[in-house]
């Protein structure tokens, strides 16, 4: 067994960081963790008081201070830890979109107000130091190993488990609760300061039909416009807008798109309230075509009573053989009913 370096506890860490690959996979050599949905951040623990720090050096202590008893959980008195600051929802299931409310952080880097009232969490998957000692040469297995017999779970936190094999059976499960994805790891990976194929994030998508409403103006070189002002329908007939999808195109089909979109270009809006788009709308369609979305997950809207918006949303292509009217907003706001793993008890 390799065994930890003594030495005086660092004042900076980078966080190691995982390459992106598709398809999860099996193999004796790695482990698995869930990919929690939330913002990285490494701990220093320091004579019993707590330090926050953004995998950008950016300091977080003050942004969540229920975290602060987060070192009477661990037994040491000096510790680094690796982990995720989390929103949990009400049912068990951590929430980007709650993690977004919570700071006020908005996509593209838009700021709304802050939400002190979403309570969070710290889900620690790695240690890097513990009381004199260094275990950034140590292989994972081993940190966590460590890891765990130092923690005592409690209200600010938990400690992030693992699947030891079986890749693909944690990926359908999460797949199934609606989480984010996984993130494999090699048992045997010391902990680099850097991103490396030692650690692998394999993100679930989703898709689902909306309906294209209009187009915002383009940025830089792009020709012909931005991206589709996408809507759904509620139960009273009313199309609402939920996100705006820009990624997807090549050259070829961006034209293509905006020969179909000018056919149908009106000048009424046709979705009921507001737009919350990112980017100046520049013309209105009529809601005639049907757009197939890959996206990431559902975040909460920013306006007033705002409608769910798609988070990382791709166009795959446009159906034929599907409605308008049947681009419901019905599918995607029912809450689950089924708990959420914590994490700690897979």
């Amino acid at each position: 067994m390799v065994k930890p370096t003594k030495r005086p506890m660092p004042a900076t860490i980078y966080p190691m960081l995982a390459e992106s690959i598709t398809e999860p996979f099996d193999n004796p050599d790695w482990l698995f963790e869930i990919k929690w949905d939330g913002y990285r951040a490494v701990a220093f623990l320091e004579n019993r008081k707590v330090r926050l720090v953004s995998r950008n050096q950016n300091e977080l202590t003050a942004r969540y201070p229920e975290l602060k008893d987060m070192a009477g959980f661990v037994k040491a008195k000096n510790a680094i830890l690796d982990g995720e600051v989390v929103a949990i929802d009400e049912h068990g299931k951590p929430s980007f979109s709650l993690m977004q409310q919570r700071t006020g952080f908005r996509p593209g880097g838009k700021r709304g107000p802050t939400n002190a009232d979403v309570p969070v969490l710290y889900y620690a998957f790695d240690l890097i130091y513990a009381d004199g000692e260094d275990w950034r040469k140590v292989p994972l297995e081993d940190r966590k190993r460590k890891l765990l017999s130092l923690i005592t779970p409690g209200d600010s936190l938990r400690f992030s488990d693992h699947y030891e094999e079986h890749g693909k059976a944690l990926f359908d499960m999460v797949k199934q609760k609606g989480l984010e994805g996984i993130v494999a790891k090699r048992r045997a990976s010391c902990y680099e300061e850097r991103r490396s194929r030692e650690w692998l994030k394999i993100k679930i998508r989703h898709t689902i039909e909306c309906v294209v409403g209009g187009f915002t103006e383009p940025e830089g070189s792009r020709a012909h416009f931005g991206s589709l002002v996408l809507g759904l329908y509620d139960k009273q007939g009313r199309l609402i807008h939920v996100g705006q999808a820009g990624s997807g195109f090549n050259h070829k089909s961006l034209a293509e798109m905006w020969k179909t979109l000018k056919k149908l270009e009106t000048k009424q809006n046709p979705f009921f309230g507001e737009v919350e788009a990112l980017r100046r709308v520049t013309g209105w369609v009529k809601p005639e075509l049907v757009a197939e979305i890959e996206y990431a997950e559902w975040t909460h809207g920013t306006g007033p009573g705002g409608a769910p918006k798609l988070r990382a949303p791709v166009f795959l292509g446009l159906r034929d053989d599907k409605s308008p009217k049947d681009c419901k907003l019905t599918q995607i706001t029912e809450p689950p009913t089924q708990q959420y793993p914590r994490g700690d008890s897979l």
